[in-house]
């Protein structure tokens, strides 16, 4: 049974443009460091979000493994329709912030059952692949939140809140035998 890494992408670029973000130089940085983490384990497979800052998160990994990157619609985070918001932001206004916690998925603009069930079904996409090897999967807070909650019988979508570039790992059988080894790992950031 293959690991698979989850990875939050890197922190994205503020700019005047909000809707999908590139990264900044920090998340520039971080990306290179995932990928000298991890690319000395041999890889089946690299998939990520649609969306530009996972894409380029990914892009260092995928060019030092040389494996092809799939992309999964389901991977993407609940805002992929709308400007990206910056958590950090939100948490220091307690308005804001309670609008958040109330409906974290909704504030985004998605559907909260909807979200939830097509990021199960990318992770079961990713899982019933039979990977030999290890797997990595670049996405967002959200579905690494989903997955997680599920894995471990969790109520909601905001139980961890993982740090850019930070690696999750599980070992999944099947969408219901899913074992959480780590979570918000980041030691590789350093």
């Amino acid at each position: 049974m293959a690991q698979i890494f989850l990875v939050r992408h890197g922190q994205p670029a503020r700019s005047t443009n909000g809707f999908d973000p590139g990264l900044s130089e920090q998340g520039i940085s971080h990306s290179r460091n995932v990928a000298a983490y991890l690319g000395g384990r041999k890889i089946s497979a690299i998939y990520a979000s649609p969306l530009k800052r996972a894409q380029q998160t990914a892009a260092p990994l995928v060019s030092a493994c040389g494996v092809d990157l799939t992309l999964l619609d389901g991977l993407a985070e609940a805002d992929r329709d709308n400007d990206y918001v910056f958590a950090e932001d939100t948490m220091t206004d307690p308005v804001e912030w309670a609008k958040f916690q109330s409906d974290p998925i909704g504030y985004l603009g998605g559907d909260h059952k909807e979200f939830v069930a097509s990021v199960l079904s990318a992770f079961k996409t990713v899982q019933a692949a039979n990977h030999l090897h290890n797997v990595v999967v670049f996405t967002h807070a959200f579905p690494i939140n989903i997955v997680l909650a599920h894995a471990l019988g969790l109520d909601g979508v905001l139980n961890f809140i993982p740090h850019y570039c930070s690696i999750s790992r599980v070992k999944a059988l099947d969408l219901n035998a899913i074992k959480v080894i780590s979570v918000n790992e980041t030691a590789h950031l350093v």
